[in-house]
């Protein structure tokens, strides 16, 4: 068999970033192939170091991934927006150099693609090895669950903000605006997004199921208040269609309060610029 040098080991440690013991533990396990060269050797130890980190990534699955980051590039003077957001087990994992520098690889990958989705990025090829296998090798790695959590690409009038810590932000597409004041709509209104956290864009996009529980909700109150006694059935609908309005109002964009300004909706505050949201997303690391 061959003798595992510190020069072998090296070899194997640069061109795979693996740690030395696992290094030698790569060289050890295909020992046999030394005697077909230094060549062979260090590939077959390199494809059981790569078995070995997708076998592992693979268990990390099984922790909580509630950190990560968010990448994102804007190109095309400003109409485009690519954001892809990684998820791992601590924070301590996503300021790991090779998370960012994945990250950072992925988000050029599905600019220059136009991806819209994990699947689509996931099935794509990073020096001949698919997106999907090289975040479990880095996994495995790391030793941490790390994981492709959302890709979202705009076109078009855009504006966006994505918080300093790349842990939070949001981006929406106008219509009624464009260029450099959609950009600035845009932004202010993600901010907004980012502060208020809405889930729909239209009050039909609130399920049955949460507005029938809510409704529920409000008329036991109204019904079990000693206040209300003796009231009509009709004014009491009546006030539990106000009380069921500020409930829109916490999901719904349009009907919320403007973070700047509490005296108006997002909705007035977009008829002053001439602005509507056409979609919008907002991302949260560690929320789905």
């Amino acid at each position: 068999m061959a003798d595992i040098t510190a020069q072998i080991v090296g070899k194997l440690r640069e061109k795979t970033g693996q740690r030395l013991m696992d290094c030698k533990k790569a060289l050890s396990e295909t020992q046999a192939d030394g005697a077909n060269g230094e060549g062979v050797w260090i590939e077959a130890a390199e494809a059981w170091l790569r078995k070995k980190g997708l076998d592992k990534g693979s268990a990390m699955a099984e922790k909580a991934a509630s950190e990560g980051l968010l990448g994102h590039k804007i190109t095309n003077g400003g109409t485009t927006l690519t954001v892809v957001e990684m998820s791992a087990s601590t924070d301590f994992s996503a300021k790991n150099a090779e998370f960012v520098k994945l990250l950072g690889e992925l988000v050029e990958i599905a600019d220059a693609k136009k991806l819209d989705s994990v699947e689509a990025l996931n099935a794509e090829l990073i020096n001949g090895t698919s997106v999907s296998d090289t975040v479990k090798t880095l996994a495995g790695k790391i030793g941490e669950n790390i994981g492709v959590k959302r890709v979202v690409h705009y076109s078009g009038d855009i504006g966006f903000y994505i918080h300093h810590d790349n842990k939070q932000g949001a981006i929406v597409e106008l219509n009624g605006v464009t260029g450099d004041k959609a950009a600035a709509v845009g932004k202010d209104i993600s901010m907004h997004i980012v502060f208020a956290k809405p889930a729909c864009l239209t009050r039909e996009e609130v399920s049955k199921e949460a507005l029938a529980k809510e409704t529920a909700i409000v008329m036991d109150k109204l019904n079990t208040d000693p206040k209300n006694a003796g009231k009509p059935a009709a004014i009491l609908e009546k006030i539990a269609a106000g009380q069921v309005n500020k409930f829109y109002s916490t999901l719904v964009l349009p009907d919320q309060e403007y973070y700047k300004d509490g005296s108006k909706s997002v909705a007035k505050v977009l008829a002053e610029s001439g602005a509507t949201v056409k979609r919008f997303t907002r991302f949260e690391v560690g929320v789905i």
